[in-house]
This record gives structure tokens, sequence and C-alpha cells, in this order.
């Protein structure tokens, strides 16, 4: 890992899809009037305290966050995954794959999100906007699957984007953590800035990848997201859903102040894939 920040941009080699130019050229018009970063952060403020704050950063911005931001985020990503996935990431590692996630791409569009408390991070959220055709194996599937796994995880992908939804335009949904003791109240702050943009560009479709027995697959699964293919492998498995759909969810959650009536979307949906609670009949 050098001491670099984001990768600088790099001139493609061949022409983009035209979906991608349209993105690309999208991306550097403000839509700060349709985003509701500032709402929130009212709102943040008046749930959590003064010192709490929302920060976004999408397409061309993802490469001028300045060095200390990555570093901090780095701090964060490896907490994050140590403690609640038992991983063993150092700072170094950490921001490693930060910078190769976030590098400057033209065919994977970034949007990040991270919530301080003070100075530091203690929550982050980013994504990449493609169109289907860049979706690759390497990048796009569990690294610890075998390479035919993989080619399977994208034949299903591409079947079911092509032949089941009919859509082209993916938000793949790369990271999503927060610290353990801010976890419950936070999550939603993070996501909906970043599915307002994706919405707002016209990406229909969420994508990530995770573990069946992670909170991810619940919080997928709440937002309405599907299963579409599992690999049985390390208990990994592939969900697709609507990026608007999702949105709505995680609006509703905040905008009812976390209340129990907030979530019942959320939990309906779970225990209706789960087949637990009232959700089954």
């Amino acid at each position: 890992m050098t001491a670099q920040t984001v990768v600088s941009p790099v001139a493609p080699s061949h022409p983009l899809p035209i979906q991608m130019r349209q993105a690309k050229r999208l991306i550097k018009k403000p839509l700060i009037e349709q985003s509701s970063t500032p709402m929130l952060n009212e709102m943040i403020k008046e749930k959590l305290g003064e010192d709490y704050q929302l920060k976004t950063f999408f397409g061309d911005e993802v490469t001028h966050i300045d060095e200390r931001t990555i570093d901090d985020l780095a701090d964060c990503y490896m907490n994050v995954f140590n403690e609640s996935w038992g991983e063993s990431w150092t700072h170094s590692s950490a921001k490693s794959e930060i910078t190769h996630s976030l590098r400057s791409d033209p065919e994977r569009i970034p949007l990040i999100s991270l919530l301080y408390k003070g100075e530091s991070i203690i929550g982050f959220c980013w994504v990449l906007l493609m169109h289907k055709s860049a979706m690759s194996k390497e990048h796009d599937m569990p690294w610890e699957l075998s390479d035919s796994e993989k080619n399977n995880g994208m034949s299903i992908s591409n079947y079911w984007l092509s032949e089941v939804v009919k859509k082209d335009r993916i938000m793949f949904i790369k990271e999503l953590g927060v610290l353990k003791e801010f976890r419950q109240v936070v999550s939603p702050f993070l996501s909906i800035p970043i599915l307002e943009r994706s919405a707002q560009m016209g990406y229909d479709v969420g994508f990530l990848w995770t573990n069946v027995n992670s909170k991810a697959f619940k919080w997928g699964l709440g937002v309405g997201y599907s299963p579409v293919h599992f690999f049985i492998t390390n208990n990994l498995l592939l969900m697709y859903g609507s990026v608007q759909g999702s949105l709505k969810a995680m609006r509703n959650v905040v905008e009812a102040s976390f209340s129990k009536q907030s979530q019942y979307y959320m939990i309906n949906n779970i225990n209706k894939y789960l087949l637990k609670g009232e959700a089954r009949n």
C-alpha cells in the first residue's frame, strides 16, 4: 500500500457504452438541491447529538478525498470487520482495499457516505454504479470462491438481469459498516443519500453478496432484496432488489424516528422469507 490517496483518473482504453457516458456526464452535475443530506444531518444532530455529522462524496469527488480521511476510514473499516466478522485487517491492508475499491474507473462510478462522531469516522457505506457489461467475477463475486463458482454466479446474475427483470444498470453495494456501539441507530442515515443518488441517476437494481449468518443478509431481506443464488461454500449468496424499494424502507425508518412501527415493513419482509411469526401465514 502506498501513501497516495485514491488513484488518479485513467483514460479508458475503449469507448464506453452510451449508458456509462451518460452516467459520467450526470455525475458531474450537482444534484445537491435534490439531496437530503442537509436534512439528515439536522435529524442526526437532533437524535444523536451535535457532534455527529454525515458527509457524502459522489463520482469524481471520491478521487479527491484527502489522505487523512482515507486513513480514518481505514481505521474504522479495520475495526468494523475485525470485531463483527473475526477478520484480521490491519490499517495498511484496510487502506489498500479501500484505495483499490474506490479507484477511478469510468465504468464503475463510486458513491460513498461517511458518518462522523467528532473527528472520528464511525460508519461508512459505499456503492459502485455500473452497466451490467462492466460486471466481472474478479471484482463482483466473493473473493474466496473458486473460479467455477464465480463463473456460475456471473451466469446467474446475467440471466436474472437480462431475462427476469430486464434491467442493465446496477448499484453494487460494496460495503456498509458501522462500529458496534452505534450500529442500531445510524445505518439508515448512511444508506439514504447513496440510494437517493443512485435512483436519481437511473440505477434500478441493487446487488450485494453476503453470508447467510450476517446482519447484512437480514438487512437485505428487510429492504426487499431476494437471494437469487446460493453458493453454499462458506454460506455465501447473491441478493438482488429494487433501489427505490430499499430507499423507501430506509426513509420510513428515519422519518418515523426508529420506532417499532417504522421497522414493521422490514421485519415483516425478514419473517416472510424465514417463515417466522405472523408473516409465514
